[in-house]
């Protein structure tokens, strides 16, 4: 009895054992056991966040259990159909590559039921799932898009802005350059390629006293240059130039007398300029001054006066940007370009400097770059220098002025003025033509450096040319200042500027530029 009540005990057990797997799977009715099920974990983006367009490409999503996507799995972004694959370290995960996105624009991305399936029963799938998100819209760089219309850049040096130093006497040997310039001249300035024309204007020789009007056939001939100019296509920087004469600036900073009347002048000047081209479009700009300095460059009194000439000339730069804005129509936002002292990089990155208030908001910083001058302007002088960079022979380059020279100071500008969104222009750049072919080479690859650093600091760069041809001091020709022909045989150095100062060849770099200075 004993036994026969053992095997009826197992035989119990087992058919326990049996009916309790009939219940697991499922095959009892009556059973309440919960299925299989899949949920979603986490996923890679927020729902409602923000991201930026060009960093997002692809979304995870992670699963509670071992996935799948389905063959007829229809994931989709705004309805745009997305790939996804399994991820590569866990098969709970699904990476889902999107397409393109826009700036500035809501998605949502959507994983319909049946797309994502369990591995081991194709049977039970994911429910379906979305999120949605924003993109940042697209943030308006002015610097960044100013930079790329006015590019690369040409001086009509010594024309406009010869300078007798007298009041109401124009120079009695006319203009400087000797030159008539043309329709002719502009249109092949623009066939080149030069895409900014930096027209420099000394006002006050055609004015003769208070309340200071310009003559009006002068400006007149000056708005026939500009229209010429637009005609081709090109953008002007239109400017107040070799008045120093009369805009003293060490006598103003010591005596405000003084200070007032210059001020009245500069006051009335700008009001006539601004009236006389307040009509024409955003191709042209203004420039308060040049290079404002007492004669020494920078290396002169306002180094010893307390700052009193660098509070000055932010006088004076407010003042011309008010008188400006307060001729309206398109004045009201034209850009206007603010030189610090001398225009020299070095005043504008130090505190002196101060930008004047504009509501508009469209102010450019201007400077001038002729470092090392023993070497761009005064080859010829005793301390002269023919050659340039780091293959330069020993005694023949000016010590702390090379490529690292040029690299730090644009770089300082970009940091401070074109990251927030002020753009810098180089109003002013150059070297003279050398007497030797080995410092013309050297020459060469100055300018090409130059250019291309500019390039990579975001800053435009306008060559200065007095259509004096030849070699030595003073002696900066590429175009003819008539009729816009090529001179000094310049047509490829000038090509290449032009490549340096615009080129977005990720191949063409500073470093590629180095690599191929002189030997």
């Amino acid at each position: 009895m004993k036994r026969l009540n053992t095997i009826a005990a197992l035989s119990l057990m087992v058919m326990g054992i049996m009916t309790g797997l009939t219940a697991c799977n499922g095959n009892d009715p009556d059973d309440n056991t919960p299925q299989l099920t899949i949920t979603v974990r986490s996923c890679s983006i927020t729902e409602g966040a923000e991201y930026a367009a060009s960093e997002l490409k692809e979304v995870t999503i992670s699963y509670s259990n071992v996935v799948v996507i389905s063959s007829s799995a229809n994931i989709t972004l705004n309805d745009v159909p997305c790939t996804a694959k399994s991820g590569a370290t866990t098969m709970t995960k699904v990476v889902i590559t999107l397409p393109a996105l826009e700036e500035g624009k809501t998605y949502t991305l959507k994983v319909p039921e049946g797309a994502i399936v369990s591995k081991d029963n194709p049977s039970i799938s994911a429910p379906a799932y979305s999120v949605t998100f924003t993109t940042a819209k697209p943030i308006k760089n002015d610097a960044t898009a100013l930079t790329r219309r006015l590019g690369w850049g040409w001086n009509l040096g010594n024309h406009f802005d010869t300078n007798s130093g007298e009041d109401g006497s124009p120079s009695q040997w006319g203009y400087w350059d000797n030159a008539k310039p043309t329709q002719a001249l502009y249109t092949n300035l623009k066939s080149a390629g030069v895409s900014t024309v930096r027209i420099c204007v000394t006002w006050g020789n055609y004015q003769k006293s208070a309340p200071w009007t310009i003559d009006a056939k002068y400006i007149a001939e000056v708005r026939q240059n500009v229209e010429w100019a637009e005609a081709a296509g090109l953008n002007v920087i239109l400017n107040m130039h070799h008045d120093e004469y009369w805009l003293k600036i060490k006598e103003a900073a010591a005596d405000a007398t003084v200070n007032d009347a210059i001020k009245e002048r500069i006051s009335a000047t700008w009001t006539q300029i601004a009236e006389a081209f307040k009509d024409k479009g955003d191709f042209l700009l203004f420039e308060s001054f040049n290079e404002v300095q007492d004669g020494g460059w920078g290396w002169g009194d306002n180094l010893h006066d307390g700052g009193k000439q660098y509070q000055t000339l932010n006088e004076w730069n407010q003042l011309a940007v008010d008188a400006i804005r307060a001729t309206g129509d398109n004045n009201a936002t034209r850009w206007i370009g603010i030189p610090g002292y001398a225009t020299n990089p070095k005043f504008v990155l130090e505190n002196g400097f101060v930008l004047p208030t504009d509501a508009a908001g469209r102010l450019m910083v201007s400077v001038h770059y002729y470092d090392p001058s023993t070497f761009t302007l005064t080859p010829e002088n005793s301390d002269g220098k023919s050659e340039w960079g780091h293959t330069a022979a020993a005694g023949k380059y000016q010590e702390g002025s090379n490529e690292e020279h040029v690299v730090e100071t644009f770089q300082k500008l970009q940091e401070k003025y074109i990251a927030n969104n002020i753009p810098v222009y180089i109003g002013e750049y150059g070297c003279v033509m050398h007497t030797t072919d080995r410092a013309n080479l050297f020459r060469n690859y100055y300018l090409e450096y130059v250019c291309r650093a500019a390039h990579t600091y975001q800053i435009p760069a306008i060559i200065w040319d007095n259509n004096v041809s030849g070699s030595g001091n003073e002696h900066h020709a590429y175009f003819n200042h008539s009729n816009g022909a090529y001179l000094n045989k310049a047509e490829s150095l000038v090509q290449t500027m032009i490549r340096a100062t615009t080129s977005d060849d990720a191949a063409y770099t500073l470093e590629s530029v180095y690599n191929r200075a002189p030997k």
